[in-house]
């Protein structure tokens, strides 16, 4: 059933997501369909928690320890950007439907987790970084990827940036970026 609903959401609209589209996706029962989740809003919260789970224990755990074996800090960084971003374009309905209908709670969870993502990175790679204040250092270096990965979300890489440009070329940008403000005082 969270497969149909997250199919369904897939498309962009969330009205689809209702008993009856679940139902009928899934091949389920009506009363098994209430038993586990209780409402529509219960499937919203369980595929929520779906979401987050996938999120936080593979995608950005597999970055993290990508990142923090790379040899020096702009390999590093580029491995977080790219996951990030290439997860955000990849989930992008399902995502904007998190961010924006939640209250923002899921936009606050990733931003949380991503610093400290970098934290640890920069940790490992401290000896390129000139800011002192690792962890403010990591706080907005998270800001940087934030904006970028929410702007992939909302709109196609061209409309982001403006101009005919690609996946990328936004990454290569947001490292670029990042590893700047890192290395210079």
């Amino acid at each position: 059933m969270l497969d149909a609903a997250e199919e369904l959401l897939q498309g962009g609209d969330a009205r689809q997501v209702n008993v009856e589209n679940i139902i009928s996706l899934s091949g389920a029962t009506v009363g098994s369909f209430y038993a586990r989740f209780g409402n529509v809003e219960g499937l919203f919260e369980a595929l929520h928690q779906r979401y987050l789970d996938t999120f936080y224990k593979s995608t950005l755990a597999e970055a993290l320890n990508r990142a923090l074996e790379q040899p020096d800090l702009r390999k590093a960084l580029h491995h977080v950007v790219k996951t990030m971003l290439e997860f955000g374009l990849e989930k992008r309905k399902l995502l904007t439907y998190f961010v924006t209908q939640n209250e923002g709670n899921e936009a606050l969870e990733i931003r949380i987790m991503a610093v400290k993502n970098l934290h640890e990175v920069l940790k490992v790679h401290h000896s390129e970084i000139t800011h002192k204040n690792l962890r403010r250092a990591a706080e907005n270096t998270g800001r940087m990827v934030y904006q970028s990965w929410v702007g992939l979300i909302l709109l196609e890489p061209s409309k982001f940036v403006g101009r005919k440009t690609s996946l990328s070329s936004v990454i290569d940008t947001t490292t670029q970026m990042a590893y700047a403000y890192l290395t210079t005082e």
